[in-house]
């Protein structure tokens, strides 16, 4: 009888435990569910243009683009017989780089380019309303508040197109300078769009126009 009951606590002891074994497996499986819902997101990026500052852009190589600053301006300056809109001017940084895509960027720019790459974007139009097809070198150098001055035609991150401006013609242009300085301190650019020629005469001179943010 003694040795009935004996065996008995034993299998109910051996049940227990095996209980407990399954609850502890449950729970544990619950919690790595919850550790990975709680898992933070990956980094969202935007897909289209930016337009709202903080905003990132992933690239094809995995370098990132950063939008530190942004002004709508779309304004027109006549420099008769040219018509040039500035529509907006951005100051980014690029971080991430590798080291193939950064000698690819250094690639024809003399100044000297590493990680972060600080640069200004302006996006303009120009309208040649003369009879004269014009050549026209647009923006020649930037000037910022910070003393920095930049020659745009030896520093140029995104190709700007030909500089043929055919009479009656009209074109969007985007010009990106390389720029050393802070973009939290650049509170004012100034942009040197530079001469036109037509027929070995010069059409329009140099002009100077400003932007503040």
């Amino acid at each position: 009888m003694k040795k009935g009951k004996l065996l008995f606590l034993v299998i109910f002891c051996l049940a227990f435990l095996g209980g407990c074994g399954n609850n502890n497996s449950a729970g544990t499986e619950e919690k790595e569910t919850e550790e990975k819902q709680e898992t933070p997101k990956q980094e969202d990026f935007t897909e289209g243009l930016m337009t709202k500052v903080g905003q990132k852009k992933k690239g094809e190589d995995g370098e990132i683009y950063n939008l530190k600053k942004i002004k709508v301006v779309d304004q027109t300056t006549d420099i008769d017989p040219l018509s040039v809109t500035i529509h907006d001017i951005k100051i980014l940084s690029i971080t991430n780089i590798s080291n193939d895509l950064l000698e690819s960027y250094q690639e024809g720019i003399k100044l000297k380019l590493k990680d972060p790459i600080n640069y200004i974007q302006i996006y303009y139009s120009a309208e040649n309303k003369g009879k004269v097809d014009l050549l026209w070198p647009q923006i020649s150098h930037v000037i910022l508040n910070t003393k920095e001055q930049v020659n745009a035609k030896e520093n140029g991150i995104i190709d700007s197109g030909e500089w043929d401006l055919f009479s009656g013609a009209k074109k969007d242009i985007t010009q990106g300078i390389p720029i050393e300085s802070d973009p939290k301190d650049i509170k004012e650019i100034t942009f040197v769009f530079d001469s036109s020629v037509g027929n070995g005469t010069t059409i329009t001179p140099e002009k100077k126009i400003k932007v503040t943010f």
